[in-house]
């Protein structure tokens, strides 16, 4: 009888241990879900911007070697993160992506030559894309960068966490430090920051929206120029937004040292944009490319 009553107890425990975890299983796939939303970049490119010259930056995430390749099944099949499943391109996608570019003469340019054109101040006779990729996983550095290297040493920028290189986050290995000094040793990559430890939802709400986190933005602003320090050598003057958006306040004080920074907003950078301000960035993702870069691409 003891037995029988333990085992009734052993069941109903189990039960409710299943629930729990079915309960936090589905809260942590929301919780991915509105990280995915709060990533997609908005708004629609105007008549004008759409039939002019100009410079389109544009974002990406994880670059898998295949659609077929097996550690990346795993890993989508293992993550919530919603963001693997809709903006994991492979290396063969965005390679067709890239001679897409070529054949219609886009010109690939690194982010100094963006900035460049911009401040010359100058009308724009090209049309122009910069290659940026977010977080800074492991596909990067070993798909992207040969890749990249294969078509003719094309230029491409990667924006890092400084507190989480290294780390596992969503199914995703991050890089190191010392890979990431490996790939900027290669000619014409760039480094630029995306916040020290900043790059997360607090009440679904991205951490540098949240009314009151000022000063916590400007110790983790310093916090990530003395970390890049520290491992490349020197600071950074290219910023990238977690969830492509902060305040009026934060983009001040980051124009005010020298910072040059990027939104998820979508639009072609043209003659006169300021640099004061977030630059446009469109992330990328098969309806992005079709509605935003190959509308633009060919627009007469």
């Amino acid at each position: 009888m003891f037995f029988q009553k333990s085992w009734h107890v052993i069941f109903v425990l189990i039960c409710i241990s299943i629930v729990i975890f079915m309960g936090i299983s589905e809260y942590k796939a929301k919780e991915a879900q509105i990280h995915v939303q709060k990533e997609i970049s908005s708004g629609k490119l105007s008549q004008q911007e759409l039939h002019s010259n100009g410079i389109l930056v544009l974002c990406y995430h994880r670059v898998s070697y295949s659609n077929k390749d097996l550690s990346t099944k795993i890993a989508l099949d293992l993550s919530n993160n919603e963001q693997l499943h809709e903006y994991t391109v492979s290396k063969g996608q965005l390679k067709r992506q890239v001679e897409y570019l070529q054949k219609h003469d886009v010109r690939i340019i690194s982010v100094q030559k963006a900035i460049s054109l911009i401040r010359s101040n100058q009308p724009l006779k090209h049309k122009y894309v910069v290659f940026t990729f977010d977080d800074v996983d492991r596909t990067v550095v070993d798909n992207v960068k040969p890749l990249f290297h294969e078509m003719g040493n094309l230029p491409f920028t990667v924006f890092v966490v400084t507190g989480n290189t290294g780390r596992y986050d969503n199914g995703t290995e991050l890089a190191t430090w010392k890979v990431l000094k490996e790939i900027i040793g290669q000619k014409n990559v760039t480094l630029g920051v995306h916040t020290n430890d900043m790059h997360y939802l607090s009440g679904n709400t991205p951490a540098l929206k949240v009314k009151g986190n000022y000063h916590k933005f400007v110790k983790d602003y310093y916090k990530s120029e003395k970390v890049f320090k520290e491992h490349i050598g020197h600071k950074t003057p290219f910023f990238a937004y977690p969830y492509g958006e902060g305040t009026p306040r934060e983009q001040r004080f980051l124009a005010q040292h020298g910072m040059y920074t990027f939104s998820l907003q979508n639009g072609i950078i043209q003659q006169g944009q300021d640099l004061s301000q977030p630059l446009p960035r469109t992330m990328i993702d098969s309806k992005a490319w079709n509605q935003i870069v190959k509308k633009w691409v060919e627009a007469k």
